[in-house]
């Protein structure tokens, strides 16, 4: 798809549900990452690295303040993702960090995700939510799938997140954060934080 097929079609936007590192994991990737010392296909910008947890495609903008307030209904009990094997997907021609075992609390998440999209009238993806990082993109050559030392990811919070395509490629905007259970204060929900990168 081209850059100008993809404009912004008028009144929507590309969004999906994340997890997005805080300073501490991204340290953690991009240690891992220079440690393997691999040089193929083209690396992902550390500002991108994130873990979808639920993508929607393109949603009316009209539509956005039901998917803020049906995620402001949901609880995150804090928990740990280990990604524990480099894998090189061939046919998206990826390489990503992946995690054998999804914690419990972050898979309740996504499936609370999905029925809460469906209530709203949206058809979320039907597979199975199988945690990655994307490290690098177009990696044509082939590379050995194998295990790594464990890269902790601590999970308190899942964002909204909006994708536009310009000429750098894909650029990333949360429009929404909501932090787990450990992280409310007084007992109230956090609203969402607008507008953060």
């Amino acid at each position: 798809m081209s850059v100008a097929d993809n404009k912004k079609v008028e009144g929507k936007q590309r969004l999906f549900f994340a997890l997005w590192p805080d300073e501490k994991v991204l340290q953690a990737v991009r240690e891992t990452w220079q440690a393997m010392g691999i040089d193929e296909g083209k690396a992902v910008k550390p500002e991108k690295f994130h873990v979808t947890l639920l993508f929607l495609g393109d949603v009316p903008a009209a539509r956005i303040g039901d998917l803020i307030d049906m995620a402001g209904e949901l609880s995150l009990q804090p928990c740990e993702l280990v990604f524990d094997r480099l894998e090189h997907w061939v046919r998206p021609a990826v390489l990503c960090l992946t995690a054998e075992t999804v914690p419990p609390p972050l898979a309740e998440l996504v499936e609370a995700l999905k029925k809460g999209v469906r209530r709203l009238g949206f058809r979320p993806e039907r597979r199975p939510f199988r945690p990655h990082l994307t490290l690098a993109r177009k990696v044509r050559k082939r590379v050995i799938s194998r295990p790594i030392d464990p890269l902790r990811w601590p999970v308190k919070a899942f964002t909204l997140v909006t994708s536009r395509l310009g000429d750098e490629g894909s650029h990333y905007e949360i429009i929404g954060r909501w932090p787990g259970d450990a992280m409310e204060e007084s007992g109230h929900r956090s609203r969402p934080s607008a507008g953060q990168s």
